[in-house]
């Protein structure tokens, strides 16, 4: 092996290291568990269950990829009842944002709730590629 096959060689592995170490981070966050003023009635903090079917390890908030997604969510159950109410709703997620979702009742004797985003923040921490 001639010096410039080992230069080329050493070159293209050192490359390959600082592609490795240059990872594209443009996951977004979805947080159902904080709590707004009671500027917005009937709203109760949400959890994610599963994300396009699979369950989530994440308690809160829950990394997911940009792009379209079914979500799973519970929120907790209203007076009389013991069982959280389980739903599944589709969402867009942008790259590079946290969602605060929260389950909105038309009223607190309901069960029934529609999913909403009450506030969307950009990630500093984040790289878009």
């Amino acid at each position: 092996m001639n010096r410039f096959s080992v230069f080329l060689i050493a070159g293209t592995v050192a490359g390959l290291s600082a592609c490795a170490g240059m990872t594209v981070n443009n996951t977004s966050l979805l947080d159902g568990s904080r709590q707004f003023g009671k500027t917005e009635l009937h709203t109760y903090p949400v959890r994610i269950l599963a994300i396009d079917r699979e369950y989530t390890i994440d308690v809160n908030p829950v990394r997911v990829e940009p792009g379209e997604h079914s979500l799973r969510v519970a929120a907790a159950p209203v007076a009389g009842f013991s069982q959280p109410v389980t739903k599944d709703v589709p969402f867009t997620v942008q790259a590079c944002k946290r969602y605060y979702l929260a389950a909105k009742r038309t009223s607190p004797l309901r069960q029934d709730f529609e999913l909403i985003v009450q506030q969307v923040e950009d990630r500093t921490d984040c790289h878009k590629g």
